[in-house]
């Protein structure tokens, strides 16, 4: 991780939390590296 990106963490995750309740998501796929990742993991 970025060691600029540290102190945002806490924040972000609870933003996201909060987000995810509010869709009734239940799981979120993340990727270290960029959108092309995620879209080849989701059609894969």
């Amino acid at each position: 991780m970025h060691p600029g990106r540290v102190d945002v963490i806490g924040a972000g995750a609870l933003v996201l939390l909060t987000i995810m309740e509010r869709m009734g998501a239940e799981e979120v796929v993340v990727s270290e590296h960029d959108i092309l990742d995620g879209i080849a993991w989701s059609v894969a």
